[in-house]
């Protein structure tokens, strides 16, 4: 693959798929000056909730792209006023208990609820006025061809469910192409590009209740286990709840997914049309699977259409925004001629990884609250009793990257902190102060960016690289939060990824420069003024 962009394309970046995935990679690409076209089948973002949980990490992201204000009001963050997530028997007794902190790294709530149509909404209004986005709604790929110098693409108009009776094809030419267009995706079918799957099919009808006041009968949040039917009941937004509701042997298909049936099984949870409104029903079959592959040249995955996984953890959209954040730096630089081929082969490794792992996971998870052998539910709601009795469990949700592009040092792989710093006149968030994206050094007591030798500054120039530091001349660390993060990585400086993700750290500032020449060695092709 030409490290340049050459010839004449329509975009930098072609996204097959608008939804969250698709449209936060388009505004991160935008962000960084590139131009990206849009193909999107359906005319009109979808109207009804899927995902309902955002992460701490998928909210800086947000707000990187100025959602902060809008988003803040459609959010419920989970844990407020000490609210926890139970997990119950089939009577419904509490075996043990888990916290959501609402602080995190990322300078918000580990996890929040939130209607996804809101976000489209949010999303879709910013890649309207952004004027370095074209979309092309009600059009769906048809073909998808690769050459050295970008890709083209061959789109048709589209209802959403067929295509257009006599509707003129388009040809779109990209420097690179992006599946973002889920689960069943049509870049992934097109490049050939197989999955892994752990043979996890569960049938589970979610539903989703918008309740008339608030439901103060019911549990924050709760899992109802086995042996008869497992349910899920979590925050959904501000004002609304999801229940999901595992379908059961003997369980008739064609009474499944019907208000009728909806009605009837929410009605042990006190919920009825005369005290709130059915906002939809649907079947689901969870899955757990991922891409073997999440690139063939120029062509690359993001979001389901790379990775499927069960909902226990709350982590399919969040994992999409991740690999949204991980891919538009990288793209960025390809774009500009400055980055190397291998930095896609450096997403494809970081992302499964870490996917593979959050997927595992959440079967580990999904194996329990799917049980419903009575004796082995038995044994499992033994175990959870006892550890019920040791108090309150934390929720674990962060997840450390390997491999890619990153430093092997105990810092590389880590989520870079965001907590409040004061400048003269100010305390903010750290992105407030310095605005994302970008790759920054962060300094314990000094500047590193001065101990950069003159070759070094001006390879930190051409990859835009920024620092602060706390201490004189630089920012205070309001809450102490840096100096206990700076001991818990064991560094006095570190070098903080556009997304957010720690590049790698040194024990002694002196070494700042090798952070620089590594970082250098595994993004940057050769600066051709340099050569001769």
């Amino acid at each position: 693959m030409d490290n340049t962009v050459t010839g004449r394309h329509d975009s930098d970046v072609l996204i097959a798929g608008a939804g969250p995935v698709g449209q936060v990679l388009a505004l991160l690409l935008a962000q960084q000056g590139l131009r990206v076209s849009i193909v999107e089948r359906w005319a009109q973002p979808y109207p009804l909730p899927r995902a309902v949980a955002i992460a701490h990490d998928t909210l800086r992201v947000l707000h990187q792209l100025g959602l902060g204000e809008e988003l803040s009001p459609l959010l419920e963050p989970w844990g407020q006023d000490g609210q926890r997530f139970s997990f119950a028997d089939s009577s419904g007794e509490t075996l043990a208990e888990s916290g959501y902190p609402l602080e995190s790294d990322s300078g918000f709530a580990l996890m929040s609820g939130f209607s996804q149509p809101d976000l489209e909404q949010l999303l879709e209004g910013r890649v309207q006025a952004e004027p370095l986005i074209e979309q092309y709604r009600g059009f769906s790929l048809e073909e998808l061809s690769a050459d050295g110098a970008g890709v083209t693409a061959v789109i048709q108009p589209h209802t959403g469910a067929t295509l257009v009776r006599n509707g003129l094809p388009r040809t779109v030419r990209a420097a690179f192409a992006v599946g973002c267009d889920g689960a069943n995706s049509t870049v992934r079918a097109l490049a050939g590009l197989e999955m892994t799957d752990l043979g996890f099919d569960r049938d589970w009808l979610v539903v989703d209740v918008l309740p008339h006041t608030p439901p103060t009968w019911l549990p924050y949040a709760c899992q109802r286990l086995g042996p008869a039917r497992p349910t899920t009941l979590v925050p959904a937004g501000p004002g609304r709840r999801r229940w999901e509701f595992m379908i059961m042997p003997g369980d008739r298909q064609d009474d499944i997914d019907t208000d009728e049936n909806a009605w009837q099984l929410l009605k042990p949870w006190e919920i009825h049309p005369g005290n709130a409104d059915l906002v939809r029903h649907a079947l689901y079959t969870f899955r757990a699977r991922w891409a073997d592959r999440w690139r063939d040249g120029r062509v690359v995955l993001a979001g389901d259409a790379a990775h499927q996984m069960p909902p226990f953890l709350a982590q399919g959209i969040n994992s999409g925004i991740r690999d949204a954040a991980s891919l538009a730096w990288r793209l960025s630089l390809l774009v500009a001629g400055k980055g190397k081929e291998s930095l896609l082969d450096d997403y494809a490794t970081e992302r499964r990884v870490q996917v593979s792992q959050i997927v595992e996971a959440t079967v580990a998870v999904g194996g329990l609250i799917c049980l419903i052998d009575p004796e082995q539910a038995a044994e499992r709601d033994a175990q959870l009793r006892k550890a019920g009795a040791q108090g309150t469990q934390q929720v674990l949700t962060d997840w450390t990257l390997s491999g890619g592009t990153l430093r092997d040092d105990g810092a590389g792989g880590k989520l870079g902190l965001q907590a409040t710093v004061g400048t003269p006149g100010r305390t903010a968030l750290l992105d407030d102060v310095l605005p994302p994206p970008g790759f920054v050094l962060i300094g314990r007591d000094r500047d590193p960016a001065a101990l950069l030798s003159p070759a070094q500054r001006a390879t930190w120039q051409r990859i835009g690289g920024r620092s602060v530091h706390f201490g004189p001349g630089g920012l205070t660390d309001a809450e102490g939060k840096y100096a206990r993060w700076f001991d818990r990585l064991g560094t006095a400086v570190v070098l903080i990824r556009p997304d957010f993700q720690v590049f790698g750290g040194v024990p002694e500032p002196g070494d700042t420069g090798d952070l620089v020449d590594q970082l250098a060695g595994r993004v940057l092709v050769e600066d051709r003024k340099d050569v001769g």
